[in-house]
């Protein structure tokens, strides 16, 4: 948008020229009218003008006092200058401060139109330029962040072909070849929960990229670390062009060796095969799969020609009849011993993976829960909780995470079953709960759920331990508390029953009279 201010006295020259020129085919939007300096003055303070139009000949104060005034006050506007003498000091003074054009009356419109259109064309050049200008120094400064940015996308798979591909490097004005071959560095950091607790997340990732950069690719200011979150782990895929695996394995060890430092999860890298850079999304995809996938290197630095996906899976990994054995003698030292002996021997033969984990997963799940069941226990209410929830999910990451998990599991197992193994102390537990909710429609089967017990094994622990079925010990406990309210007078006969959990007054005068001999209003009157 361009505007225009006409300042001149004579009211017939600013007609002239307001209705004779064509605006609109000089590409101008906007134009006002002053008819002295001092108004042309508060047009400019409020509006911003492009062009001024002004007579030099005009009272108190002249063309050229308004241009000194417009340069002083640094307002960035063309002038074209009209008058009715041609004087070279006019001229000269024109010159000096900088004026656009200098036309004398009368003046032909055809003139003036040509002459408008020059400086038009000066100020869409200029602001061209500028705009230009600004975008190089945009550029400059964002110029990292926008090439992170495309290898973000190139390693999402955004780009169809290299022509594609390379139309976009010349768009952003990116000095990346597309003729040579790249290694992809994909770094996965786990357990990082308590890392993004202390640092706080941005922090975190802050030092991460930073270390990528400076270790792998001796940049101080990253320009192709890439990051990405998956689950409870912070993934980096670095593009290197140029640098060797060996150099960048060396820097993979001191980037692990800087992580286990300063913070607590573990980082595992895999340094890829060299690849055109149209294949980088496939090699990023695989490269994740072969760090989910190969568990044995969980913490380590590996190449990708140094692991391959086995093509059979079928493999014997845990004796049932040992660990059974193990377990019903509660030898969780000798399971977890047992587990690290496996994970040995599936390392020697290649075949400690994410498969194989789960394999064991599903193997001490089924010892453990048959296990439980023997005892009554509800294997799926003692780890229902979110706790034993992650910690399962998470047991086939690596083999840390499995022993971790292991001995979790075990370790709850044995502890409530030794629980269950002594009666008094769940007896007492029963009892205690029953105390807290007899005003309350309990149950036999709420009751097995709030201890992990199935309904029927309950039942015959309480009457094995009591000699007395639960049903029968909750409905005396209400009764007793149904004769302490009768004798203390605090409520009539009517209200006791709902007070003490019972929901029908024939039913409970039925039964405390087959328990005390008497109706409740005769033990009242008593």
């Amino acid at each position: 948008m361009i505007s225009v201010l006409i300042v001149d006295d004579d009211m017939v020259t600013v007609d002239v020229i307001k209705d004779s020129t064509r605006w609109d085919k000089l590409g101008i939007d906007e134009v006002y009218i002053a008819y002295n300096v001092s108004g042309g003055k508060k047009i400019l303070e409020e509006k911003n003008i492009d062009i001024i139009i002004s007579d030099i000949e005009m009272p108190k104060e002249s063309g050229l006092d308004l241009l000194k005034w417009v340069r002083n006050k640094k307002i960035d506007s063309e002038f074209l200058l009209l008058t009715c003498h041609e004087s070279f000091s006019y001229a000269a003074d024109a010159i000096q401060l900088n004026a656009a054009a200098y036309l004398t009356k009368p003046f032909d419109i055809d003139i003036m139109e040509m002459t408008l259109r020059k400086i038009v064309d000066k100020l869409v050049d200029e602001r061209n330029l500028k705009k230009s200008s600004e975008y190089g120094i945009w550029m400059e400064k964002n110029l990292r962040l926008m090439k992170i940015d495309f290898w973000k996308r190139v390693i999402e798979g955004n780009f169809s072909n290299r022509k594609h591909l390379r139309r976009e490097i010349e768009d952003r004005h990116l000095n990346i070849a597309t003729d040579v071959e790249y290694t992809l560095v994909f770094s996965k950091l786990s357990n990082i929960d308590a890392d993004i607790e202390r640092f706080g997340k941005s922090v975190f990732e802050f030092i991460l990229e930073g270390f990528h950069s400076e270790l792998l690719m001796s940049e101080v200011e990253n320009e192709s670390v890439v990051k990405l979150y998956a689950g409870n782990t912070l993934n980096f895929i670095t593009v290197s062009q140029g640098t060797s695996q060996e150099k960048l394995r060396e820097g993979c060890n001191e980037l692990t060796a800087m992580c286990k430092h300063y913070f607590k999860g573990t980082l595992t890298c895999c340094i890829s095969n060299f690849y055109d850079i149209m294949e980088l999304p496939k090699v990023a995809v695989n490269l994740e799969q072969l760090l989910s996938y190969y568990v044995s290197h969980f913490g380590k630095v590996f190449l990708e020609k140094e692991v391959e996906f086995p093509t059979d899976n079928k493999i014997q990994i845990i004796n049932l009849e040992k660990l059974v054995d193990l377990v019903e003698k509660k030898e969780k030292a000798k399971v977890l011993h047992y587990f690290k002996n496996i994970f040995g021997e599936l390392s020697a033969y290649n075949n400690l993976n994410k498969h194989s984990l789960y394999l064991m997963q599903q193997e001490i799940v089924q010892v453990v829960y048959a296990d439980l069941m023997k005892q009554g226990i509800q294997a799926t209410k003692l780890f229902h909780d979110t706790l034993s929830i992650k910690m399962s999910d998470q047991a086939v990451e690596s083999t840390v995470d499995m022993i971790r998990w292991v001995n979790y599991l075990l370790g709850k197992t044995f502890q409530y079953e030794e629980e269950i193994a002594r009666f008094v102390t769940i007896i007492d537990k029963i009892n205690d709960f029953i105390h807290k909710h007899y005003r309350e429609e309990i149950t036999r089967n709420e009751i097995a759920g709030q201890f992990y017990l199935t309904p029927s094994y309950l039942a015959k622990l309480y009457k094995r331990k009591t000699g007395v079925n639960i049903k029968d010990y909750i409905n005396e406990y209400r009764i007793e508390k149904a004769k302490e309210l009768l004798k203390s007078g605090v409520c009539n006969v009517g209200d006791v029953a709902e007070k003490v959990g019972f929901d029908n007054f024939s039913y409970f005068s039925t039964l405390f009279k087959k328990i005390t001999g008497v109706s409740p209003k005769e033990y009242r009157n008593l």
